[in-house]
């Protein structure tokens, strides 16, 4: 019983340490959600989101903006704008990391950086 008593506080210093590196310090991100932006400010933030192929890209009724769809880790799928060129190679990616704001229930693209 006192072999394992040993082992237990030294097991849970690894435990907490591996969490807190896990949650906190780990590069890998996972899919962002559109549910932390406000809607009323035009804060720009960033946010991982997943390339929605089948929707392809278009132009807006005007022809001044791109425009493409893609999906948030809860399924909310935000259609895209921005009035920069695109970088190449964006048909076939999974992911992308778009920095922007919501604005009128569509986000205004600034930078975008394809994962």
């Amino acid at each position: 019983m006192a072999k394992f008593q040993k082992f237990v506080l030294p097991a849970l210093v690894g435990v907490t340490v591996l969490t807190i590196y896990i949650f906190y310090f780990s590069s890998a991100k996972g899919l962002g959600s559109f549910k932390d932006y406000d809607p009323y400010s035009h804060a720009q933030k960033e946010i991982v989101v997943k390339y929605l192929s089948e929707k392809g890209i278009q132009k807006t009724d005007d022809a001044q903006k791109i425009l493409f769809y893609v999906e948030d880790r809860h399924g909310t799928q935000m259609p895209i704008q921005t009035e920069k060129s695109l970088p190449g190679g964006i048909e076939n990616s999974k992911t992308l990391t778009l920095t922007g704001y919501i604005c009128g229930g569509s986000y205004e693209l600034v930078d975008i950086e394809i994962d």
